[in-house]
């Protein structure tokens, strides 16, 4: 394997900060809407529509929270094709099972729409998946970091 260029550190390390920035926010988000009590509406059906309609009823935190989660998802897949081209394998594991988190929390967060905002398990699916994403992001920034040489310049000598 190849040692990832200087430039592609460099981006790849913004955007996996930028998405714990969101990832932040969106947890706020999150928080702000369960803590409201979303309404028990009938379930909506699986259209945009629908969608768009239960997440007003929710409020505009929802609505927010919505949004920032498909932002995420996109923002995520970039990332994902950076971390995979990267050629190492730290950010390569840690920007895939990152992605897979990601999906998962919006994929629950979906659900608990679609369940009108009645299924708990979807909730804590969705809080389940952005802890692991959280987590995943803070790991692949870890294995970004550059690696010192190995030159002999940074050994310290031992004293007696």
């Amino acid at each position: 394997m190849q040692a990832m260029s200087s430039k592609r550190r460099v981006t790849l390390t913004t955007f996996v900060a930028i998405i714990l920035v969101l990832l932040t926010l969106q947890f706020e988000l999150g928080m702000a809407v369960n803590l409201a009590g979303p309404p028990s509406i009938p379930p909506p059906g699986l259209s945009l529509d629908g969608l768009s309609n239960a997440l007003h009823k929710a409020g505009a935190a929802a609505v927010l929270h919505a949004s920032l989660g498909v932002l995420l998802v996109l923002l995520s897949a970039f990332v994902l094709v950076l971390s995979l081209r990267s050629g190492t394998r730290g950010p390569q594991v840690f920007g895939s099972l990152a992605f897979v988190a990601t999906l998962m929390a919006a994929f629950n967060g979906l659900l608990f729409v679609l369940s009108g905002f009645q299924r708990d398990g979807y909730s804590h699916g969705m809080a389940s998946g952005f802890i692991l994403s959280f987590g995943f992001y803070f790991l692949e920034l870890y294995f970004l970091k550059p690696v010192p040489k190995a030159d002999g310049r940074n050994w310290t000598q031992p004293t007696s």
